[in-house]
């Protein structure tokens, strides 16, 4: 049997600003999309979603909180997971305890995270 690309191989996305694209490209990760704006981070996210490929879309933190109601949408599937990181800038106050909601929604265990 060769190993390949399997019909079944999930691929893992990330939606950040330029630097921090460069970064995650630099390390190797191939589906990196730079946005600039709500508008471009929103319509890339959306189409993102749509491919059943994607299993996890890493998302910047500052990202995360201008399209909020976009990633909601999202979260009501059971994939792609979605996983705020900081930027190369650093971390920022997030407006929501995304990964506390994903554990929620997937394990059914509520639980807060003090301190970020």
């Amino acid at each position: 049997m060769a190993i390949g690309k399997s019909s079944f191989a999930k691929r893992i996305a990330l939606v950040a600003d330029k630097r921090t694209v460069t970064v995650f490209k630099l390390a190797g990760l191939e589906d990196v999309y730079p946005v600039e704006n709500y508008e471009d981070a929103e319509k890339c996210i959306y189409q993102i979603s749509k491919d059943p490929s994607f299993l996890i879309i890493l998302i910047t933190e500052r990202i995360v909180n201008l399209i909020q109601d976009v990633i909601e949408k999202i979260y009501e599937n059971k994939y792609p997971l979605i996983i705020p990181i900081p930027s190369v800038e650093g971390r920022i106050k997030m407006k929501t305890d995304l990964i506390g909601k994903l554990i929620k929604q997937k394990a059914g265990i509520e639980f807060k995270l003090n301190g970020l």
